[in-house]
């Protein structure tokens, strides 16, 4: 009787990728993925495209009703944020594929940079669980938003806005200095903040930042005591009111200088600040609206991310 030939094991395991078409050769991109699926054991890779309609969100929720176990983020801060961000309470795993200008989260993980590289981390690598930070504006409690890097308001988030595109693809992190030195004349703000339960506070700030990562591109420690996953955040507050001030703040941003009476910082669970008036607001370099209350707090360990470190 002849012995019984062994099935290979069927590949079940099934990915997804979420990209930004605008940043890669689409069919170059697609070719690489499927071959490094094929190589590390995956099912062929099933892709969502995001549009000017839908930044990642939509596509990211059909990626999970369709059963994908893991899902790859490809594309800039903002593709990583909202697709992992999305995928908070869903128990799949994200993993996140840096193609973007800054790729702010993917270098404080620890995730290479170069694509192929990028992909064999996402495909082998483990999950660790980091922290998510959630943000209400103006008492909306019904939509709040998520992120998992930095968000500003004010200053920070006019810089982001007036950054120019073409200059950005162009010059890369250089633009945001020419975007610097056109703010140089934005109006320091009365801010009242509470950090978790203490008493309320107030001074008059330029520079507003919640940080959940430590690093800006560069390896700029703007935060140097934050982790992605200490159920912590950290609150920067600085106000240049002369020239010499606006350069140690420039300073501080760019890591050259860390302790200034120009800049304050706080780290906790959870920042109340309420502004005199309505200022824009950013999330990982996004540049999403205007509002004068803001509440942020952090959500422990609520996403399952492939990352290095």
């Amino acid at each position: 009787m002849s012995a019984a030939v062994e099935e290979p094991a069927a590949i079940h395991r099934r990915v997804a990728v979420v990209y930004n078409p605008i940043k890669v050769d689409e069919d170059v991109f697609r070719r690489l993925v499927s071959a490094k699926a094929a190589e590390h054991g995956f099912a062929e890779p099933t892709f969502y495209r995001t549009t000017l309609a839908d930044a990642g969100e939509g596509v990211t929720r059909l990626a999970v009703a369709a059963g994908a176990e893991l899902v790859l983020a490809a594309g800039g801060d903002g593709t990583a944020r909202i697709v992992t961000t999305t995928l908070r309470d869903t128990g799949v795993v994200g993993a996140i594929i840096p193609i973007g200008t800054a790729n702010l989260l993917a270098r404080n993980l620890g995730i290479s940079l170069d694509i192929p590289r990028a992909l064999d981390i996402a495909l082998t690598g483990q999950a660790r669980a980091i922290d998510l930070a959630q943000l209400v504006i103006d008492y909306d409690d019904e939509n709040p938003v998520y992120f998992t890097g930095m968000a500003g308001i004010g200053f920070d988030a006019a810089l982001m806005r007036d950054t120019d595109t073409w200059l950005k693809k162009t010059v890369g992190s250089a633009a945001y200095l020419v975007a610097f030195a056109q703010q140089l004349g934005y109006r320091p703000r009365v801010v009242r903040y509470r950090v978790d339960d203490g008493h309320h506070a107030q001074r008059k700030a330029v520079l507003i930042l919640v940080g959940n990562t430590r690093s800006l591109q560069g390896g700029i420690d703007l935060f140097p005591d934050a982790l992605v996953d200490d159920g912590r955040l950290d609150l920067l507050l600085a106000s240049p009111r002369t020239l010499a001030g606006w350069a140690r703040m420039l300073a501080i941003v760019v890591g050259r200088l860390r302790r200034t009476k120009v800049v304050e910082y706080h780290s906790g669970e959870r920042f109340v600040i309420d502004l005199d008036s309505d200022a824009p607001w950013e999330l990982d370099g996004d540049t999403e609206g205007t509002g004068h209350h803001f509440e942020f707090s952090v959500l422990p360990g609520a996403l399952h991310i492939i990352a290095n470190r």
